[in-house]
């Protein structure tokens, strides 16, 4: 979230997700023009999967206070997770989401991304710390500008792209982020960052002055801005991810509680539909072609992205401020960080499709 504040709507939280009333809802948007049509081969859908289940609540170290960004080390078998308001890192196994390693005395880390043998995390005020991703030990910290929130890695350049959000801007540091940096400036105030290999930019969520609202390319070797595209209907751009086709993004829009998608060839088109309150994080599944979109209020939105448009296909409430997820997507299991579980101490909770649901990891 954009303030680095939980909201203040909390539902009840269930052992097992619940399905709320308008779950598998199918919300399509024809009206999207040029955005993708995947091949449904390689995205099929898969609605009957649907609901959740949980697989596991795994205890974690530290106070409960807010999580935020999570990325996975596939080469390490480890999921990274920044405890933003207990100012440490915690890598976790994959496998059972039990501490590898707790890296403390990191003020308010938020973003978090992995690339070239290195974890990246953004931290308050103004830094990047990198960490080597084999050793976990900690390499450098490094200047960015004010309030820094998401992250992305570009392996072709070994440029490291933080939203300055604060300023209003991109980072661009290079050197796998030990080089110069160099800001460039993208408009009121800066969300998420991603990296685009097909395009060789990155893209960014910007909040402008007066509406609308964006999404921006950058250019990280010509170091500018290369593409703006409009995004009406979405109040506070933020979070972002691509489609694995590399023919549309999606956006989260916390301020009004909408998803957008939008076409990034030439036509632009844009469509938006309702998620929980507050969306934030994202992550998708490619195997089964799912969106996941969790939100403020804990209530997660699963759409099918090998469908034209926006069409949402479950509707659950995985725990209160469940803003942040992560999927896996060998096992499709989809991990959730929450402040407070059943005993009231910070969990992480795994939870899986119903028909890939397996027995809780022996450990735990």
């Amino acid at each position: 979230m954009r303030n680095g504040t939980p909201s203040d709507v909390g539902l009840s939280l269930g052992v097992r997700a619940r399905v709320h009333t308008w779950a598998l809802l199918a919300v399509t948007l024809s009206a999207c023009g040029g955005c993708s049509r995947s091949n449904s081969t390689t995205l099929p859908s898969s609605a009957p999967n649907l609901p959740l289940t949980l697989v596991a609540d795994v205890d974690l170290p530290g106070g409960s206070t807010r999580f935020d960004y999570q990325d996975l080390d596939v080469d390490h078998g480890h999921l990274v997770l920044a405890h933003m308001n207990d100012a440490s890192v915690l890598v976790l196994d994959l496998k059972d989401a039990s501490v590898a390693r707790l890296l403390p005395s990191i003020p308010t880390p938020r973003g978090v991304v992995i690339g070239d043998g290195r974890i990246f995390v953004t931290s308050s005020p103004a830094h990047l710390v990198i960490i080597d991703s084999k050793s976990l030990t900690e390499i450098a910290r490094v200047p960015t500008g004010n309030g820094p929130d998401g992250v992305g890695y570009d392996p072709d350049d070994h440029i490291v792209g933080v939203s300055d959000q604060h300023d209003g801007a991109i980072s661009l540091i290079a050197g796998m982020g030990n080089g110069p940096r160099t800001q460039v400036p993208l408009g009121h105030e800066t969300g998420n960052v991603i990296y685009d290999s097909s395009r060789h930019v990155f893209w960014a969520a910007v909040v402008n002055a007066a509406p609308p609202d964006q999404l921006v390319q950058i250019d990280p070797i010509g170091q500018k801005v290369t593409a703006r595209i409009d995004l009406p209907n979405c109040g506070g751009a933020h979070g972002v991810r691509l489609h694995p086709d590399g023919q549309s993004a999606f956006i989260a829009c916390e301020d009004n509680d909408m998803l957008a998608r939008a076409d990034l060839g030439p036509a632009h088109a844009v469509v938006t539909a309702p998620t929980g309150h507050g969306p934030d994080v994202m992550s998708i599944d490619p195997g089964l072609g799912w969106l996941y979109v969790a939100a403020e209020s804990g209530d997660l939105v699963v759409f099918d992205i090998g469908k034209p448009g926006l069409v949402a296909i479950d509707h659950e409430h995985t725990g209160d401020h469940a803003h942040s997820v992560v999927v896996d997507p060998k096992t499709h299991r989809v991990f959730f960080p929450l402040m407070s579980g059943p005993n009231g101490k910070p969990v992480m909770r795994i939870m899986q499709p119903k028909l890939t649901a397996s027995p809780t990891p022996s450990g735990d």
